[in-house]
């Protein structure tokens, strides 16, 4: 049930102090919710002194429960509380813990919550046992917290110690460490001052932070903190120690300081040393940052922050790739006044993406493909072929398209559904599907294959536009391949379009590398035209394109034509070849050899093969093959093969070459052009007719043959 209590300690009336103490066992069960409690150790005191809670024993609570709430409290025994509660609730006084506390695994619970001001929080040689979402101690006052000693252990998504008081003062020698896989984890986030002497080991899990500040607070770091991998994909990065945000739609920005007097070791790829964002957040390096994995950081600042190195940031393994010994964002700066030692493959000392520096020690780096200092995007990313240029200067985060000289504005394609499809690792490098309907939902391996690889932009969008040009700066479709592209370890992208009709090029933001826009302009056909003839027939397809809206029969060649990829021109003459109709130039002159071959058959049968009786049937199977050579321009040599049968009924009366009787033909005629497609027709003909001779002597050396046929016959050309 809700609202039992323990122990409950109420003011004595004539105002005598007392202390009120456990030393048993209270266990208590779970409430609906934090608003109607459970407490095991109550006292309604309003005054320091007056009735301090003392637990030496064993308190258990279930969720939605406190185990002491009070003033003044101290507890030595052992506390364990559910879901949602809360193990020391203090709204003023003195609170000191030097037991165990064990937290719930969700609902955000608390081990210590103070409010009230001027409180020192002590906690000595204590054991934090921390479920997802928990906190170790929690401070909106402004308090003083000591935690010495002991051990702090987090699962997931949980903190130490949070403190949003801009005057509270935080010391800590308490060791933490992560034990969840899915991390998260902070081990102290706070305003005011923190001075940490504790080591942080987060390598299990991803996305934790050892240290953080924010509204103007100062944190120091004299220990070693491990930080292991980062979560790219939803933006969770592993983290060191960091101060400031650069703000969004809900949180509003804030700066810190952070100095680092101890070491900090990078174990996990894509995760930073030391962060620091917006103007007025100051980042100093004291002592040692190591690097020991790929696709790290030692210092990063964004947004005006300055980044100050008074010791030495380096690599601390062999066979890394990929390593930036500080990063400097937009309108930042770094103060270099000791050494930076990056000893990787395409590696950067200092990578400026907006940002300066002023060096007055050392930067040294070694590696293929590596550089003391880098200035992202620093090359334009502008395509042209023929008439058409897509104009995209170093650092522009939009491009200007021109045909002809004259510039044209492209058509916006946007999200219209979303399909996740995988998109895996090869000796290739990455395509970028541009239909907005499919999107990329995880890569892998890349870059254990290769420091560069292709980005190849594919022509989905012209399938749901009859535009020529094309822009895309939809996030949903640009958002998986930015979170790919950072994903997959690869160094240089060589950017280019998956269509021989197309060229694309992407814009990028200078300061994060991301693609901004997508620029897609179609080659006019008459680029690949090699003569005059063929020129006037690609000329009046250019103009044809985008005249018939999207799905109709004329649409549909077009994107036929759009698919055609790279290094797949062939196609694309073939496709010319065979729209201009060259394979039928001489087509009844194909259908009247066909009949012919057919007609020599069923003579043959009536003059040249013997008759042995007045009533016979004859009856032969075929087949001939045959080549057709010519210079005539447009017409197409071929080779062909026939075959079929004629049959022919006779009947004869007592006078020689008085005959009636009727014949029948089946031909089956195949043609191999020698185009570039090796195109084939198949022509099929069925004849069938009577006939009746009259002989004029009784020699039959004067004969007259009356006959009627009818035929039919289909034809196949692919």
């Amino acid at each position: 049930g809700d609202k039992n209590v323990g122990m409950f300690a109420k003011r004595a009336q004539n105002g005598a102090s007392y202390d009120t103490i456990n030393q048993g066992s209270i266990t208590l069960g779970n409430s609906a919710s934090l608003s109607n409690p459970n407490v095991a150790m109550y006292t309604n005191a309003t005054s320091i002194g007056s009735n301090p809670l003392k637990n030496m024993g064993n308190i258990t609570v279930g969720d939605y429960s406190v185990a002491m709430y009070g003033f003044e409290e101290n507890s030595s025994g052992n506390i364990k509380v559910g879901n949602g509660s809360i193990g020391l609730y203090s709204k003023n006084g003195n609170v000191n813990v030097s037991g165990s506390i064990t937290t719930g695994s969700s609902k955000e619970s608390v081990g210590v919550y103070t409010v009230g001001s001027g409180q020192t929080i002590t906690s000595t040689g204590s054991t934090f046992n921390l479920g997802d979402t928990s906190f170790g101690f929690v401070n909106i006052g402004n308090n003083t917290i000591t935690s010495t000693g002991g051990s702090a252990t987090l699962s997931n998504n949980a903190t130490f110690i949070y403190s949003s008081d801009e005057t509270s003062h935080i010391t800590n020698s308490t060791n933490i460490s992560s034990s969840g896989a899915i991390g998260r984890n902070y081990g102290i986030y706070a305003s005011g001052i923190v001075d940490n002497s504790g080591n942080i080991d987060f390598g299990s899990g991803v996305g934790n932070l050892g240290i953080y500040m924010v509204k103007g607070g100062k944190g120091t770091n004299t220990a070693t903190i491990t930080v292991g991998a980062s979560d790219v994909t939803n933006e969770l990065f592993g983290v060191g120690m960091a101060a400031g945000y650069i703000g969004d739609a809900t949180t509003a920005p804030t700066t810190g300081t952070v100095e680092n007097q101890g070491t900090i070791n990078i174990n996990g790829p894509y995760s930073i040393g030391m962060y620091g964002a917006k103007t007025g957040t100051i980042v100093t390096n004291k002592h040692d940052i190591i690097l020991n994995a790929s696709n790290t950081t030692g210092i990063y600042v964004e947004e005006g922050a300055k980044a100050i190195n008074d010791g030495t940031i380096k690599t601390g393994a062999s066979g890394l790739s990929n390593v930036n010994g500080v990063v400097l964002g937009s309108g930042s700066t770094l103060e270099n006044n000791r050494t930076i030692n990056i000893a990787a493959t395409a590696s950067n000392g200092v990578l400026l993406k907006g940002g300066t520096i002023a060096n007055y020690g050392s930067i040294t780096v070694s590696g293929s493909g590596s550089e003391e200092t880098k200035l992202l995007n620093s090359t334009p990313t502008s395509r042209g072929i023929g008439s058409v240029v897509i104009e995209a200067p170093a650092g522009a985060t939009t491009a200007t398209i021109t045909a002809g000289g004259v510039v044209v504005t492209p058509t916006i394609v946007s999200t219209t559904a979303r399909n996740p499809i995988s998109v895996s690792a090869d000796s290739i490098g990455l395509y970028v599907n541009t239909s907005g309907k499919d999107f990329t939902s995880s890569i892998t391996g890349l870059g254990h294959l290769t420091s560069q690889a292709d980005l190849i932009i594919g022509t989905e969008a012209a399938a749901s536009t009859i535009s020529k040009y094309i822009q895309i700066k939809d996030n949903k479709i640009l958002d998986p391949y930015n979170n790919a592209i950072l994903s997959s370890g690869v160094s240089k992208w060589n950017v280019y379009s998956g269509s021989l009709g197309w060229i694309t090029t992407p814009t990028l933001d200078p300061g994060t590398g991301k693609v901004t826009n997508l620029y897609m302009a179609k080659i006019p056909y008459t680029e690949w035209s090699k003569n005059q003839d063929t020129y006037n027939f690609t000329d009046g397809l250019e103009q044809r394109y985008g005249v018939e809206e999207l799905e109709t029969r004329e649409n549909q060649l077009f994107q036929k034509l759009n698919s055609i990829g790279n290094n797949e021109e062939v196609l694309l003459y073939q496709a010319f070849d065979e729209m201009m109709g060259h394979q039928y130039a001489n087509v009844q002159q194909r259908i009247q050899a066909t009949a012919s071959i057919l007609d020599k058959e069923l003579k043959y049968l009536k003059k040249e093969w013997d008759t042995k009786s007045k009533d016979s049937n004859k009856i032969k199977a075929f087949g001939m093959r045959g080549e057709y050579k010519t210079d005539t321009a447009g017409v197409m040599d071929y080779s062909s093969h026939a075959q079929g049968f004629a049959y022919l009924h006779e009947k004869e009366t007592v006078q020689l070459g008085n005959t009636t009787g009727w014949y029948a033909g089946l031909i089956h005629h195949e043609f191999k052009f020698k185009d570039i497609g090796k195109s084939k027709e198949e022509m099929l003909q069925a004849k069938w007719g009577v006939f009746k001779s009259t002989a004029f002597d009784h020699n039959n050396s004067l004969n007259w043959t009356i006959s009627g046929e009818m035929f039919v016959g289909r034809n196949r050309m692919h």
